[in-house]
């Protein structure tokens, strides 16, 4: 982000406001009431089970250890993470905690991890968990457990101050939540632990300074200082050391001084069915997310460079977001050159998508000796600039991560808020009346950019992405086990790790501790192999609760038709079409009709959930006067983006439900385009669920994807 606004301190574009700005601190009391925030999450993440959690959500975990491990051995095996080891020691070492700060330095150094909606969580989620598995003697579903309530944790209180000073690697404060939910949760601690620990450890938390930050290897303590911090905090609860459980809340606490808009209701939002873990975007190079996107389009434009002497490319203009661009112009405010720090080449975006556009990838090694004094690289980057794109901004803000779901939750208040750090991303920002999401199943993270490539010939070579490859992309997904597994073995990590890893809700603990050995020692370990498991797969405890409604079909309704409602836009992201097209009105018209019905059946989901009396009227989803009203307001992404979210509420209301709740009455009345009847009476919800998603969602599909075609 460019321009005047107020001087940021964290990683991203937006900065630190004065304490008192629209939202005030909390008023002292537990957001849902009598109970502390820290006491509701302490009794919610004590007794949360791995069976608790959809499947899909189990899969995010197992990719998020793997990429994380990843992460490590990339560290590792970097000079600065030699150093690390000689002063911290190994992360194998019998200490835990040693073994953990160690971890947590390594895991960070080169900015390999990955993001949720709030939060570069892995460092404490997942490094804790998996530090204390052998001294503990946990299984893999024990692990998988205090990986998952660890997240969540974490997540929700990273959320509840996300608008304020510190976001990304920067809030530290991530891990003090982090930490000791993830070792409480392994050691099965009771809840009064758990609140007597956070309100210990968020007493204390760390602030971090931009100076160290962005150009030093003093990043490598904003993780793992955290990190001891709640761990000493765990100690002290376990032996009747108290804090105050109020502390996040309280008007001297957490929130006033670390939020500019306090939202304590992220905390507590959606406990059991809205799951923070399913946000995870993964890397697949190093480097700040912000960049992500406009690396991946210099390595798709290297082999178009084939042959080109890189003193013919003339000029490389990246286009982005106010994200991308304000990270620029932060890395920008330091002297970046062959001699500095990893740190500030992670956040050089000029050093980054030259390296990409001259060698095709982004690796490890590129942030150290003797790539980074190759003079061609940097002769390519004084050669690169950044220009901010509204569209980008746009889509950005939309977006869950990393902040729309906030700015969501912090409605009317958000507009000021943004305003004060720069106008023209107030001006991206979507209509208030959003709502927060109540379902992440598809969550989006999109950091798009452009890459255009000018040559001395006159020739211009562009490539553009509407997010990074690997972050959370909605209904169009990404294969984030496949992902990982390349990065672990790209990284040098042993295949039988993955293998492992892959059924880790089954592993026994002996075989926990032989994958974490594995992974974190690679071929260097010499341990003897365990005993191959011999249990019929049928004596495999089956930990899903088998009696949901099958949604897999109204899920893959809902991919089709909004992979058609994206396809039938407009245009591409940054080039908006003057004039509408034929067609455009009829298929607004569609998404606006199928948005406004997925809200009234979500209503009536919850009746049926309730086990109330349930009805369905879709009069106020024909209504011409409420689609003409909405489609008059906003513009194709956000009806896109409506729909998405009503849609994943409805499909997540339909997943909570059992079996048997199918055969519920349901008081139905529908009417036509005219408002004319066009049946009343009583249909069983199991029918209602299975023509939306084998008639009406795919009939609505069908004519979204001949628009473009009539037009």
């Amino acid at each position: 982000m460019s321009g005047s606004g107020t001087a940021p301190v964290g990683q991203d574009a937006f900065g630190t406001l004065p304490h008192g700005t629209p939202g005030g601190a909390a008023d002292g009391r537990g957001a849902s009431g009598d109970a502390s925030i820290i006491r509701r999450l302490a009794r919610w993440g004590s007794r949360l089970d791995l069976g608790d959690a959809p499947d899909r959500v189990v899969a995010h975990l197992k990719s998020q250890i793997l990429s994380q491990l990843g992460a490590a051995r990339a560290g590792y095996g970097h000079p600065l993470g030699r150093r690390i080891g000689q002063a911290y020691g190994s992360p194998l070492q019998d200490d835990p905690k040693h073994a953990v700060h160690s971890l947590s330095m390594a895991t960070v150094c080169l900015d390999f991890d990955d993001t949720a909606y709030a939060g570069h969580l892995s460092h404490s989620t997942v490094n804790v968990p998996l530090i204390y598995a052998s001294s503990l003697g946990l299984d893999g579903r024990q692990l998988l457990t205090s990986v998952l309530a660890a997240n969540e944790t974490a997540a929700r209180i990273t959320a509840a101050a996300t608008l304020g000073p510190f976001r990304g690697q920067t809030a530290g404060h991530t891990h003090l939540a982090g930490a000791v939910a993830g070792r409480l949760r392994a050691e099965n601690a009771s809840a009064d632990t758990w609140a007597h620990a956070l309100g210990m450890a968020f007493s204390v938390p760390t602030w971090s300074l931009s100076r160290g930050f962005f150009s030093t290897d003093a990043k490598l303590l904003v993780a793992a200082v955290p990190v001891q911090i709640g761990l000493s905090a765990c100690d002290g609860a376990r032996f009747g050391l108290t804090g105050p459980e109020d502390v996040l809340e309280h008007p001297q606490g957490f929130l006033h001084r670390f939020a500019d808009i306090p939202l304590p209701e992220e905390a507590l939002a959606g406990l059991g069915s809205l799951w923070h873990t399913e946000t995870f975007s993964y890397k697949i190079h190093p480097g700040s997310a912000y960049t992500s996107a406009a690396v991946d389009c210099a390595i798709e434009l290297h082999n178009a460079l084939a042959g080109v002497d890189h003193r013919e490319i003339a000029e490389v203009v990246v286009e982005g977001s106010i994200f991308t661009a304000g990270l620029d112009r932060i890395a920008r405010q330091h002297r970046i050159g062959p001699g500095s720090s990893v740190a500030a080449l992670n956040f050089s975006l000029p050093y980054n998508v030259a390296t990409a556009l001259l060698t095709g990838s982004l690796l490890p090694a590129d942030l150290t000796r003797p790539a980074v004094d190759r003079p061609d690289r940097w002769e390519v980057a004084a050669r690169v600039r950044t220009e901010h794109d509204p569209a980008f901004s746009r889509h950005a803000l939309l977006a869950t991560a990393p902040l729309g779901q906030a700015l969501r939750r912090a409605g009317e208040r958000a507009e000021a808020w943004v305003r004060a750090i720069d106008a023209r991303a107030a001006e991206a920002l979507p209509p208030d009346w959003l709502e927060p999401e109540t379902d992440f199943r598809w969550a989006t993270k999109n950091l798009g950019a452009r890459v255009t490539v000018r040559l001395r010939d006159g020739r211009e070579l562009r490539a553009e992405r509407r997010g990074a490859v690997g972050a959370a992309s909605g209904p169009d997904g990404t294969d984030h086990a496949a992902l990982a597994r390349a990065k672990f073995l790209a990284c040098g990590g042993d295949p039988e790790a993955v293998d492992l890893l892959s059924r880790l809700e089954t592993l026994r603990p002996e075989e926990v501790r032989r994958l974490v050995n594995l992974a974190l020692a690679g071929t260097d370990d010499h341990t003897s192999r365990p005993a191959a498991d011999t249990r019929a797969t049928g004596e495999i405890r089956d930990f899903r609760k088998g009696t949901a409604m099958e949604t897999a079909v109204l899920e893959e309704a809902y991919v089709g038709l909004i992979a058609a409602a994206t396809a039938a836009t407009s245009a591409m992201v940054g080039h908006q079409a003057s004039v509408p097209r034929p067609g455009d009105r009829d298929t607004d018209w569609t998404l606006a009709h199928i948005a406004l019905s997925d809200r009234l059946l979500a209503s009536t989901a919850r009746q049926v959930l309730g086990g109330a009396e349930a009805g369905l009227d879709n009069g106020p989803a024909m209504d011409p006067k409420a689609i003409e009203e909405l489609t008059s307001s906003v513009d194709r992404d956000v009806l896109i983006d409506l729909v998405r979210r009503n849609a994943a509420e409805f499909v997540g209301l339909v997943a909570r439900m059992r079996q048997d709740q199918q055969a519920t009455p349901v008081a139905v009345r529908l009417v036509g385009d005219e408002g004319e009847e066009l049946f009343s009476g009583a249909v069983p919800w199991g029918e209602i669920v299975r023509m939306r998603a084998e008639d009406h969602i795919p009939g609505h599909t069908d004519r979204l994807r001949r628009a473009p075609r009539e037009s």
